[in-house]
């Protein structure tokens, strides 16, 4: 068997241990390529292009769901089927620019909410009803967060480079004291903020520097230290986080941060100058990243050259443990990790759907299995929240190029497509030529027979096999080409 290897557009086709497509699939192609699953929206519409989600445990042990646009901020209902406008009560509308973004944060039993335009937002969640200015005059801000027992703003709106910090254990603690060991710390060098994470320790991601803040204690309270001099991040949207591991898109590609100090490059030779050809890059502020836990996958959402007004329709996702890359073709405002709403009995499904049939999602589905339970989420172009967890897309894997004949031409009858399946059908159809500096021919897709084999008739010095795999077929793995059947021929 060949069996398909990891997708690495970046290096030359004619290698039979890649695979040079691998689309609508998850890595890692050491254990065969998976379906993606297409989006299912559970929500009604909100009223704009949504422009920053999140979720949060309460203290209490209770799930919330946030949105944001332009003007409003949004609290998933309690059946987790509708948004309800928490958006303040006094201020107006909020201001959001259209390249810009909410950014949420959990300190306690408080969620905070920036954009930089507007005042910083909080809402507590055992309390509130609407979304208000943070109390303590607080600059505004375009990221936020916690280190410990701090609450953390960054990027405020009069200086791109500073970061502040509130009191300890107090979000309404923002004025500068050796008594609350509030603060802020101005960057001199690294250029403007573009992005924050928190937790134990924190990172700070400027242009062309990343910082590593951690507490210190009085009288300095933090410690900065600059882990890159040089590397920053470019696209700020492009930043993801789980448990010591920070993704993001740097100016010469995409990297990784573990542990808060080693920075590994994990795009070079890989996806990097595929995804910088094929991003519209005058539309960077609409890329979304998010982490799928239960597949170990970094994903970032980002519109293609051929995407229509920026609307992203592209995913990139990078499965870590592996290394390897993959890409799904999809619709989509916003991709994030979203905490199911509520939990469901067999009874309390009367309230989605008068018949198993009309169910969104079937019954074993993960989405009905509980508060706090974290899947791949996003907002549809429709505004419309939902989860990755429809219906397989169309799968489509493609080898690298191969020789069969070492120095001659050889004529390809026959393939099987490997395929973990119950029921699927692939069709496989051939990629050849005779010159590297040819352009590929493609045979017809030939579906499958009986036995699983695909029978074709090429003459040529070059092959590849395209597997694919159609919309809704249920499968599991896509391994490899095997039983490949062909003849030697002539060298000419």
């Amino acid at each position: 068997m060949t069996p398909f290897g990891p997708w690495l557009p970046d290096v030359m086709k004619f290698n039979p241990s890649v695979s040079t497509e691998a689309r609508n699939v998850i890595p890692p192609s050491t254990s065969g390529f998976g379906p993606f699953p297409s989006f299912n929206n559970v929500t009604s519409a909100i009223t704009a292009r949504v422009q920053g989600a999140f979720s949060a445990r309460g203290l209490t042990g209770t799930i919330y769901n946030f949105a944001g646009d332009v003007s409003k901020l949004y609290q998933m209902a309690n059946d987790g089927l509708s948004f309800n406008d928490v958006s303040r009560v006094s201020g107006g509308a909020y201001t959001t620019a259209s390249d810009a973004w909410w950014q949420f944060a959990q300190f306690g039993d408080y969620v905070m909410a920036v954009n930089q335009a507007d005042d910083s937002q909080v809402f507590q969640m055992s309390a509130s009803t609407n979304f208000a200015a943070m109390a303590g005059s607080p600059p505004r801000a375009a990221f936020c967060g916690s280190i410990r027992d701090f609450a953390v703003l960054a990027r405020v709106s009069t200086n791109f480079n500073r970061i502040q910090w509130s009191g300890i254990n107090d979000i309404t603690a923002w004025t500068p004291s050796s008594t609350t060991m509030s603060d802020y710390q101005d960057f001199p060098d690294g250029g403007v903020i573009k992005g924050f994470v928190g937790g134990e320790y924190g990172v700070v991601l400027q242009e062309r520097a990343i910082q590593r803040m951690a507490f210190e204690g009085p009288p300095l309270i933090f410690r900065f230290d600059k882990i890159s001099n040089t590397l920053g991040c470019q696209i700020e949207t492009s930043i993801a986080s789980y448990e010591n591991l920070i993704f993001f898109k740097a100016h010469d590609g995409f990297y990784m941060i573990r542990g808060g100090s080693e920075i590994v490059p994990i795009g070079v030779e890989k996806v990097d100058k595929w995804f910088a050809e094929n991003v519209d890059a005058s539309f960077f502020d609409r890329c979304s990243a998010a982490i799928d836990p239960s597949r170990k996958l970094y994903l970032i959402g980002f519109p293609s050259t051929s995407a229509t007004s920026g609307l992203p329709d592209r995913v990139l996702m990078y499965h870590w443990p592996s290394g390897e890359w993959s890409y799904a073709v999809i619709d989509h405002e916003l991709l994030y990790t979203s905490a199911t709403q509520s939990s469901y009995t067999i009874d309390g499904l009367a309230s989605l759907s008068a018949t198993i049939d009309g169910l969104t999602y079937p019954v074993d589905s993960l989405f009905y299995s509980g508060s706090g339970q974290l899947l791949l989420s996003g907002f549809d172009s429709s505004h419309r929240q939902g989860f990755f967890t429809g219906q397989n897309l169309e799968a489509r894997i493609e080898t690298g190029e191969v020789q069969l004949t070492q120095g001659r031409k050889s004529l390809l009858r026959s393939v099987r497509p490997m395929l973990e399946a119950s029921g699927a059908t692939p069709t496989v159809t051939i990629r050849y030529r005779d010159r590297l500096q040819d352009a590929v021919s493609d045979g017809p897709a030939v579906a499958a027979n009986s036995n699983g084999v695909c029978f074709v008739r090429h003459n040529a010095r070059y092959h590849r096999a395209r597997t694919t795999i159609p919309a809704g077929e249920t499968w599991t793995r896509a391994l490899g080409i095997d039983d490949i059947n062909f003849s030697s021929m002539g060298a000419r």
